[in-house]
């Protein structure tokens, strides 16, 4: 079974992002929606914040909202 570290977790309305460091791969992103459904694209990405910024970016897209492009955190 393949284990990850928690790196970050960003909270949006009815939502949560989180990023997973996982050795030897990268960064993974997940996403719980508001039907408790949880999410991941399947990518690996270079870095927690290649990897947060994918998480954001659906999380908008899927509500509709435009996504924050100064946010950094």
């Amino acid at each position: 079974m393949d284990t990850g570290r928690l790196i970050h977790v960003s909270v949006f309305p009815g939502w949560v992002a989180g990023v997973t460091y996982h050795q030897g791969l990268g960064y993974r992103c997940w996403v719980i929606n508001p039907e408790l459904a949880v999410l991941n694209d399947g990518e690996v990405y270079p870095s927690s914040e290649a990897a947060i910024a994918a998480g954001r970016l659906f999380i908008h897209h899927s509500t509709g909202a435009e996504p924050d492009r100064g946010s950094k955190g």
